[in-house]
């Protein structure tokens, strides 16, 4: 079933997830921009910008209302960089901002379902649909982000730490890619299934606090 359906069937969990998806995307690439300018790339001030037109762009933006699949970009210009450890300062700033979300959710959700402060109203539900499925989303976009692979986060790091992987021939790469696609279409569900177990556990261990 095409993304897009849910539109028509559940109108309000398709404006959520697609906030949720352009807000964590943009931030995601705002952290690289930002991380980029700080390490001597000045040509990337016009990236520090939430505009998500300017850090995903029409075509990643109508893939994810149609399918449900979004990605975002930062051009580097190497050239610039102070340091030889810029790249990886650069590439691991957009992991960060996932994961600063997802902390931030999980501890809301954990607070939301504090009894003094759950209410079962119908606003209130969808509050703390909203804040599962953002904390969800950052931790699939986090968890996806680090998989070594080319074109991700995880191989940008590795290929700093390890530079001989970048010399790796352009047919690994393909395949790398291939087994990529393979992975994301095949374990995509078993990361939001993950990600959920982990905000649940967010609202048994603030509870256990003692705080109820």
């Amino acid at each position: 079933m095409l993304f897009i359906q849910t539109l028509f069937t559940n109108p309000s969990y398709f404006l959520m997830v697609c906030l949720i998806v352009v807000f964590s995307v943009c931030l995601h690439e705002y952290f690289h921009a930002q991380a980029a300018v700080l390490e001597g790339d000045y040509t990337l001030r016009d990236h520090l910008t939430l505009n998500p037109f300017k850090q995903m762009g029409f075509m990643s933006l109508l893939m994810l209302a149609l399918i449900g699949i979004a990605w975002g970009g930062v051009p580097v210009e190497r050239n610039l960089l102070r340091s030889r450890w810029s790249m990886l300062k650069i590439s691991l700033a957009g992991p960060l901002a996932n994961l600063l979300l997802l902390l931030c959710a999980w501890i809301l959700n954990g607070v939301l379902y504090l009894p003094k402060f759950y209410r079962e109203t119908p606003e209130y539900v969808m509050i703390l649909q909203f804040v599962m499925l953002f904390g969800i989303y950052n931790f699939v976009l986090l968890v996806f982000n680090l998989i070594p692979a080319p074109g991700l986060d995880g191989w940008n790091i590795l290929s700093e730490i390890f530079p001989k992987m970048r010399n790796i021939s352009s047919e690994l790469v393909k395949g790398a890619m291939l087994f990529l696609m393979l992975l994301a279409f095949i374990g995509v569900q078993f990361l939001f299934a993950l990600g959920s177990l982990v905000m649940t556990l967010s609202i048994l261990l603030i509870r256990g606090t003692g705080y109820a």
